[in-house]
């Protein structure tokens, strides 16, 4: 492992009533490299956040809808289905960001990176740490693909953070 490693924060933020408090800590991190918001945010609040997250330079991402995505001019797609990887890299074109969550098998993720992720997810939960934490030590040894680490469970991150390139804090 190189000393260079960073790895830096992806935020998933919550629909519902926690989503402001969330965002205010999602754009103060000095570590938050993305933001990820709720698929079912009303339209007139995912707004007026993609102007925020873009304002703190950061890139505002949209779960799995491309017109939602056009409409808010967010900065890229997150998509929650991997066999989508191809074709929406086709539809959005190079210019904006398209990451995708991966089953936690080595082969699902290749496959997504090589049809044109700019990164690959996986969920990690307390039970899945182990697979999850070889997973991401395999990964950052053999691929140049960005690798998410979704924490979906309140457990240590360290080992995770030592190989993901970004780790996302349970929302």
């Amino acid at each position: 492992m190189s000393d260079a490693h960073h790895c830096r924060l992806f935020f998933r933020l919550p629909a519902g009533s926690g989503f402001e408090e969330a965002l205010n800590r999602a754009l103060a991190h000095p570590e938050a490299a993305s933001v990820l918001l709720p698929a079912d945010l009303p339209v007139d609040a995912a707004r007026a956040a993609v102007n925020r997250i873009q304002a703190a330079d950061r890139p505002a991402l949209v779960v799995d809808d491309v017109e939602r995505r056009n409409a808010l001019q967010a900065d890229g797609l997150h998509l929650t289905d991997a066999a989508r990887v191809r074709a929406m890299r086709a539809k959005l074109g190079d210019g904006l960001v398209l990451g995708t969550e991966c089953p936690l098998e080595r082969h699902a993720c290749m496959v997504a990176a090589e049809d044109g992720a700019d990164y690959v997810a996986v969920r990690v939960t307390a039970d899945n740490l182990q697979a999850a934490e070889d997973l991401l030590e395999w990964w950052f040894e053999m691929m140049t693909t960005p690798i998410v680490a979704l924490v979906d469970a309140p457990i240590e991150t360290d080992r995770l953070r030592a190989y993901a390139d970004f780790v996302s804090p349970p929302a």
